[in-house]
């Protein structure tokens, strides 16, 4: 079964590099996001980067962990891995969001 890895905001693929991961893996790329692009149709063009016809899972470090949890909405993997990430997002979270608030 391959492995996709989704890392952090900031990090790139040598945030697995201690990781002792028996199973092949591959690094998903972040891609552009679009302007006011949602999370989940983020997702789903990361889905190009899978190969679905395999068994496969994902493992997300930190929002590559968020990113993760979109990506197993819509790809059902065989293993979802969480590191230093979350399951859900907070409401309050969610709203501080929506009002911009973030932003300071």
């Amino acid at each position: 079964m391959k492995l996709y890895l989704i890392g952090g905001l900031g990090a790139d693929e040598r945030v697995f590099r201690y990781l002792d991961i028996k199973n092949e893996t591959q690094v998903i790329k972040w891609i552009n996001p679009k302007p006011k692009e949602e999370l989940k149709h983020y997702a789903n063009r990361l889905l190009e980067q899978i190969n679905q016809n395999e068994d496969f899972g994902l493992l997300g470090v930190s929002f590559g962990g968020i990113v993760a949890i979109e990506l197993a909405k819509l790809a059902h993997p065989q293993k979802l891995i969480l590191i230093s990430s979350v399951e859900t997002i907070p409401n309050y979270q969610k709203r501080i969001w929506r009002l911009g608030k973030h932003k300071y």
